[in-house]
């Protein structure tokens, strides 16, 4: 809680590590968290999009390492959550890392 992140980036393969508390308690503080489980294979992916999707009342942005099924909002949209290649996403997440001080 005194942390208070704005991203959460899952490269731990521990499939729920990103619990409903931890990403309720974040989308309280962030109008658009930020959620990207990008461990392989989907099973072990800190959540699912559905989870994500839900636990933040739709306001997730949401990008993960693995390829997750597309669902249904409230109001009947299809909803398809994005795809981040580990090829361009790690260097990048590594990138930005080594320019903060």
């Amino acid at each position: 809680e005194a942390i208070r992140p704005t991203v959460l980036i899952g490269v731990s393969t521990v499939a729920g590590a990103f619990s409903e508390d931890i990403v309720r308690l974040m989308a309280d503080y962030n109008e658009f968290p930020i959620i990207m489980p990008l461990s392989n294979p989907t099973s072990k992916a800190e959540c699912t999009f559905e989870q994500a999707y839900k636990w933040t009342n739709g306001r997730v942005i949401f990008a993960s390492g693995s390829p997750f099924d597309p669902i249904r909002s409230v109001s009947g949209t299809l909803v398809t959550p994005a795809q981040a290649n580990n090829a361009y996403i790690f260097p990048a997440i590594g990138h930005a890392a080594s320019l903060m001080k």
